[in-house]
């Protein structure tokens, strides 16, 4: 210890070479440490847009008008990657003219051109007419093909629903008939790097239709008597638990009749074709015909 020679070439290099690895060893593990961070906030972030995109999709179903029996059913439109309907219009109270309800067409569509980022847009119309004008035709996704569309929003990105390939559907409905659709499904996959881990995330939402008018079903029998016929419709029914209007008619001859049952007079031998028409308060019919054998 007395010695004041100092440390060896060997020593030192030994020294160094331990510091490097030991410097390197934690600004590897700060580094790692540092873009996982930074990923983590990424899928935050993205994952707080995705959940506010479907907040405010939630909220437009819930909050669907009554359709006419032009667009019978809640929605306007039901795919698998697109969804259209009228909703109320929050931010033009009393400023939309003759359309005295305040509505508005919204459009939700999944754009993939990119697989490994679809993105999903939000698309409105207003109009300040009575009645809504049609729905537009265009499957594009926006569809910019005409002005219907006067406003068309990015809420959400990184959507990997259809990536490499797969086919997991954005909307699911509670069936493929859309005027009888009463709950909506969204499904959001969610990857900043589908090629990378972590693996994907899925936010998931169900929305069921509280203002869905679907048609009446329409069932009836019509049983020959002696010469007569029985006409029983008392197993049509409105799925919303409303009452019906009944219109029977043999051809094209309306009969004297709106009630559920009704007896036809004597009838002439052969072939007669009955039709019955019912129809909800909210203007949406359904028909049904029979044919019967004197």
């Amino acid at each position: 210890m007395r010695r004041e020679a100092g440390f060896t070439l060997i020593e030192v290099v030994v020294t160094m070479a331990i510091t490097v690895v030991v410097f390197g060893a934690t600004l590897t593990a700060l580094g790692a440490f540092s873009s996982n961070n930074k990923t983590d906030t990424l899928r935050a972030e993205e994952q707080e847009r995705a959940r506010n995109a479907l907040d405010r999709l939630a909220h437009g179903l819930r909050n669907v008008t009554a359709q006419s029996t032009e667009y019978p059913g809640a929605l306007e439109q039901a795919s698998a990657y697109s969804v259209t309907f009228v909703t109320t219009d929050p931010t033009h109270v009393g400023a939309n003219g003759k359309n005295a309800s305040d509505t508005m067409r919204v459009r939700y569509c999944l754009n993939d051109s990119n697989p490994e980022n679809e993105i999903l847009y939000q698309q409105g119309e207003r109009w300040k007419t009575a009645t809504a004008p049609e729905l537009p035709t265009a499957t594009a996704c926006p569809d910019t093909s005409t002005s219907d569309y006067e406003e068309t929003l990015k809420v959400a990105t990184n959507i990997v629903n259809r990536n490499g390939d797969q086919a997991r559907p954005l909307f699911v409905y509670s069936t493929t008939s859309t005027p009888q659709i009463v709950t909506v499904e969204t499904n959001l996959d969610l990857s900043l790097n589908p090629n990378a881990h972590p693996n994907e995330t899925q936010l998931t939402t169900a929305v069921s239709l509280r203002n869905a008018n679907r048609p009446p079903i329409v069932s009836f029998t019509a049983t020959p008597v002696n010469g007569h016929v029985l006409l029983n419709a008392s197993e049509s029914r409105d799925p919303e638990g409303l009452s019906l209007k009944y219109k029977w008619s043999e051809g094209s001859t309306q009969l004297p009749s709106t009630a559920q049952t009704f007896e036809t007079p004597l009838l002439a031998k052969g072939t007669h074709t009955f039709t019955l028409e019912v129809t909800d308060p909210g203007g949406l019919s359904s028909s049904a015909t029979h044919t019967v054998t004197i």
